[in-house]
């Protein structure tokens, strides 16, 4: 759970939260054009407020996202699990509210399985499996709690025995995720303040604590853990085990983020030689990020909440604050110097259905004479603000302290730039400093940077820079998904310009560029599919 409401009593919590709201969100897909900040490739929530997304399942052809919501203003208040659903992560359609505050408290953060076998005997038609959520109750102190569904994840009846795990007495206790385990038992890893802990089920209903992982001895960031997901990937052969765990402070570049461990994990305890942390996104605005469970292709994909709790109260987007990332999948893949990594790419469906084949534009061998710009706009007949490309971009002839920037801009002289800065120890950018809107909050406005994961069969000397560009929102992945970088912005008109900048400082010896690559001139919005 992404913001803390504790010393709110539960009682209180659930008849506000009855006064303002009965629980029904209305359909994002109906959002007024009006809305300038409404991004169109990325789900966002119609009004009020959206958080950490929960519950992430497929089940019978349909991709279930909860989230945390309150349904009573655009800032965080008394939390319920709001409900959409896609076929392609794509276009999303909004259901009514599945889990509401009760006598227990408010619904915090959780994960949602399908429970196959009827481990947890809540089955009643055998022609559908149930849908059990695992979620923490926010009253008086944190519990873990359940609920069962016997209609396809549509609505849901809690346990009448919760809470399944009770608070052993700790402040932060919170925001668990279930996996099925070698088709033998059910494994629940939550955060409990500094370190995440292992607990194991047959039934779903009675839970032992078998490990903990973080605090001894000194693992990652410190702080109050939250949000945490394990999930095995395969890698030549061999199966590694990944932790996430979010964290509200210390990220890459300041604020909230997603910290990974790899190791090894035996249905008990998780093991990593690992004691600094990596991150899932070297960007700001990627939080909460957690996987799905069942994925039919048997893929590795995660959602974030796209945000920093740095401003997320803050964001200037009036009746409706939130966003989510879009759907990503993640493998792992090893650097240059031979450690594994997680590598992420936005999942193929959204390629498939938004970006036109029809409108791609390509782009053959082109130098970048040293200070000067490439004006992409030119020989792209932009018609909207939503953008995808893909370039390899040869920087091995920039001269020390030169630089590449992608810049995307308006006729306000606002932009948003990505690129790399050569010789920097963290060479990587992603700049916002003047990209509109800045004022809300002081920590918006800034310059982030990254550290460059080069992959193993990698060539230095070529820069992969991908990019998805949205209303309000980028997400850069370079070298094939290696270094993600994701950021809000708030233009006061969307941009409508691409340039490609050689900044040589007036070296007239310095190379850049593009080898090839590829632009599109307009993505389809997720409204138009």
């Amino acid at each position: 759970m992404a913001a803390s409401l504790a010393g709110i009593k539960p009682l209180l919590n659930w008849l506000a939260y009855c006064c303002i709201a009965l629980g029904l969100v209305t359909s994002v897909q109906g959002a007024q054009e009006w809305d300038n900040f409404r991004p169109k490739l990325h789900y966002s929530v119609q009004l009020n407020w959206l958080n950490d997304p929960n519950g992430l399942v497929f089940v019978n052809g349909e991709y279930h996202m909860y989230y945390q919501y309150h349904p009573g203003s655009s800032v965080p208040g008394p939390k319920s699990w709001a409900h959409t659903i896609s076929r392609d992560f794509v276009t999303w359609s909004d259901l009514p509210t599945a889990l509401e505050p009760d006598e227990l408290g408010d619904i915090w953060s959780g994960s949602s399985i399908v429970d196959f076998t009827n481990s947890s005997g809540f089955q009643t038609n055998v022609d559908v499996y149930p849908i059990v959520a695992v979620f923490t109750h926010a009253g008086q102190s944190q519990q873990q709690s359940i609920a069962y569904s016997n209609d396809w994840g549509r609505t849901f009846t809690k346990f009448a025995q919760n809470p399944v795990i009770p608070n052993p007495g700790k402040q932060d206790f919170r925001d668990p995720k279930v996996i099925w385990y070698n088709d033998e038992s059910w494994i629940l890893v939550l955060a409990a303040g500094d370190r995440v802990e292992f607990y194991i089920s047959q039934d779903l209903k009675n839970w032992s604590l078998s490990s903990d992982f973080g605090a001894d001895p000194d693992q990652g960031l410190k702080g109050v853990w939250e949000c945490p997901d394990i999930f095995p990937l395969e890698f030549d052969g061999e199966t590694v085990w990944v932790l996430l765990v979010s964290n509200g402070g210390g990220g890459p570049n300041g604020g909230s983020n997603t910290q990974y461990f790899v190791g090894t994990f035996d249905g008990t305890t998780f093991s990593s030689p690992q004691i600094d942390p990596l991150f899932m996104d070297s960007g700001v605005d990627n939080y909460a990020s957690i996987s799905f469970f069942n994925e039919p292709r048997g893929r590795r994909v995660i959602i974030g909440w796209m945000t920093n709790l740095m401003y997320a109260n803050d964001i200037p987007t009036g009746d409706w604050r939130g966003q989510m990332t879009m759907a990503r999948e993640v493998r792992l893949a090893k650097n240059s110097g031979n450690a594994l990594r997680l590598r992420s790419l936005v999942v193929d469906e959204i390629v498939e259905k938004l970006v036109d084949p029809n409108q791609e534009i390509s782009v053959g061998i082109t130098g970048i004479a040293p200070d000067t710009t490439m004006y992409l706009t030119d020989s792209v007949p932009w018609n909207n603000s939503l953008m995808h490309l893909n370039l390899f971009i040869d920087v091995g002839g920039l001269c020390q302290g030169c630089s590449l920037s992608i810049c995307f801009l308006n006729s306000k002289e606002q932009e948003i730039c990505s690129g790399y800065d050569h010789g920097r120890e963290r060479p990587l950018f992603l700049d916002r400093e003047r990209s509109g809107r800045t004022d809300f909050n002081p920590s918006f406005s800034r310059r982030l940077s990254a550290i460059r994961e080069i992959p193993l069969d990698g060539a230095n000397n070529i820069l992969q820079f991908e990019a998805f560009l949205d209303l309000v929102a980028i997400e850069v992945f370079f070298d094939g998904g290696m270094t993600p970088m994701t950021s809000l912005f708030y233009p006061e008109e969307p941009y409508t310009f691409v340039e490609i900048r050689h900044h040589a400082l007036g070296n007239i010896n310095s190379r850049l560029s593009i080898a090839s690559g590829s632009v599109f001139q307009g993505m389809k919005s997720m409204y138009e599919v």
